[in-house]
């Protein structure tokens, strides 16, 4: 009897739980629950941006300079600091067999000149007598025909020797001007105007021809202008602008501000570190600058034209993919961007979205392509 109660009492509560639901309800997945979030509209902007990029000084020119010739110090005219001129003499070496080469080949050239000179004048006196002969042969009988000849043959043979004596002088001359030539590389000249910033020999040391392994004799520099290097990264490659001035601090000068004008573009990006260098000529004729210094350059960074931007909440970053949310139909909707430069709370986008498209402002990997949702524009 107990338990007959018992199975009376359950299907009770079973019954009158059953009979408070709705039989027209329906189930509703937390997949179905349409979404409300806070949209923007994508904007267009033609950016302009400043940055602030480090760079580097570098002189105008600079060149190692070696010696030609194998010789000897003889003679030391300028050291570390000094100031000189295109064409001043730095400094003279000393090469015996060289100057002695050059005396051979002077002499050779003297008596080429001698020999041509004594060829010419018997080329001379022979052709005036082989004329006169032929003159004189006019008159039938006055001359025979075997001095006429001999006179001819003499005239010919003497006009030989003049052509190979040009020939001798020829050589001469040319042998003479290369070792004139490196004689000449005996004394060691400054190619520009500039600063000798090394010196590495001494009065007596013996000099190599062309050993580039060895060190330079002189380094010579010209800071008279300056090329301020600097590498851009890739994403403000196409945003520099070839009329720009620029400013830039040193730190051995950290309360002034200097200027440089653009100079020239690589025009390439690089594969190992993405950036393209660009130099921008600096005027120092104050000498305040030195090559080989940091810079701090601040650069202004203009996009050729206008390109879109969104709020930095509205793109999410993610193992899956860099994205921004837009609503389609109700329907959320991911969509791939690539990030460009930033200006304050804003960031430039590349995608297959337009200006004035309303988009989520607070973007989250939590709303999925698909979901139902609701974007309220917030002002």
């Amino acid at each position: 009897m107990r338990l007959l109660k018992k199975i009376t009492v359950l299907n009770f509560i079973i019954l009158a739980a059953t009979g408070c639901k709705n039989p027209n309800e329906k189930n509703v997945s937390v997949a179905d629950a349409e979404v409300s979030v806070n949209g923007t509209e994508v904007i267009s902007i033609h950016p302009i941006k400043e940055v602030l990029l480090p760079g580097e000084l570098y002189p105008w020119d600079k060149v190692n300079i070696y010696s030609r010739v194998q010789g000897f110090v003889k003679e030391i005219n300028v050291d570390r600091g000094s100031e000189v001129k295109k064409g001043q003499l730095l400094a003279i070496l000393d090469a015996p067999e060289i100057i002695s080469e050059l005396d051979q080949a002077y002499g050779k050239l003297v008596a080429a000149e001698a020999l041509l000179n004594e060829a010419k004048t018997k080329f001379s006196a022979s052709k005036l007598a082989y004329l006169r002969l032929l003159n004189v042969n006019k008159t039938e009988g006055a001359v025979s025909i075997h001095e006429l000849d001999q006179a001819n043959a003499k005239m010919m043979s003497d006009s030989s020797f003049v052509t190979s004596a040009e020939g001798n002088l020829k050589a001469a001359n040319s042998h003479y001007k290369t070792r004139t030539e490196m004689a000449n590389y005996l004394r060691i000249e400054a190619p520009f105007d500039g600063t000798i910033i090394e010196r590495n020999i001494s009065p007596g040391a013996l000099i190599g021809a062309g050993d580039m392994n060895a060190k330079p004799l002189f380094v010579i520099e010209d800071n008279s202008r300056l090329r301020l290097t600097i590498a851009i990264p890739e994403i403000y490659s196409n945003a520099i602008h070839k009329t720009d001035t620029i400013h830039f601090k040193v730190n051995s000068s950290p309360h002034k501000e200097f200027q440089a004008t653009f100079g020239r573009s690589a025009e390439s990006v690089t594969a190992k570190n993405r950036v393209m260098m660009i130099e921008f000529d600096v005027d120092n004729t104050t000498g305040e600058l030195k090559a080989g210094m940091y810079a701090e350059a601040n650069l202004l960074v203009k996009r050729l034209s206008p390109t879109l931007f969104v709020p930095k909440t509205a793109v999410v970053n993610s193992g899956e993919a860099v994205f921004i949310i837009r609503s389609v139909h109700k329907k959320a909707e991911w969509v791939p961007v690539k990030k460009g430069m930033t200006l304050d709370t804003l960031i430039e986008v590349f995608g297959t979205i337009e200006p004035g498209e309303l988009i989520v402002t607070e973007a989250s990997e939590e709303i999925r392509s698909g979901d139902a949702l609701e974007l309220k524009k917030s002002n």
